[in-house]
């Protein structure tokens, strides 16, 4: 139970940090940029069951320079903090095929460090999942307490008898 709730906290407490993070980097710069590449990476992975599960995520390159600079970085990532694949490949197709070699995009990129850079501030919905999973344990491992706690009404039993 205590394992179950310490689970469940600590998905909780990525995923929250990971929303704070994520929405603090809509005060990030903006810069137009190019996508100088652009594809659907694929990972397969086998369960405990010997079941495939493939999951999916855009492999992106894209150039900027930020703050009028003369040479320019390559940034790789979608989301500023936190990379996720996705067993949805419709909506990773969907985001490749916006996102083709040449496409002029708005790049954004931390003020103090501008090699750190994404192309989607304050939308990462997949720490959404991180949060419900580390709701779901925490409250998992409750039940299973008031549950414990229940089969213990013998004790208050002899609390209310006579003798």
């Amino acid at each position: 139970m205590i394992i179950t709730f310490f689970i469940g906290f600590t998905v909780f407490f990525f995923g929250v940090s990971s929303y704070i993070l994520d929405k603090g980097s809509k005060k990030w710069n903006r810069t137009i940029g190019r996508i100088v590449h652009s594809e659907i990476k694929e990972r397969t992975m086998k369960d405990s069951d010997g079941r495939k599960e493939i999951s999916y995520r855009p492999d992106l390159e894209y150039a900027y320079r930020p703050n009028g600079q003369e040479n320019e970085i390559i940034g790789k990532k979608l989301f500023p903090y936190f990379e996720f694949w996705s067993p949805n490949k419709k909506e990773i197709k969907a985001i490749s095929d916006k996102l083709k070699d040449n496409t002029q995009v708005y790049v954004f990129h931390h003020p103090k460090k501008p090699t750190k850079s994404c192309l989607i501030v304050g939308h990462n919905y997949y720490v959404y999942y991180a949060i419900s999973a580390g709701m779901f344990f925490m409250a998992l491992a409750l039940v299973i307490w008031i549950y414990e706690l229940s089969e213990d009404l013998t004790l208050v039993m002899d609390q209310i008898t006579a003798r």
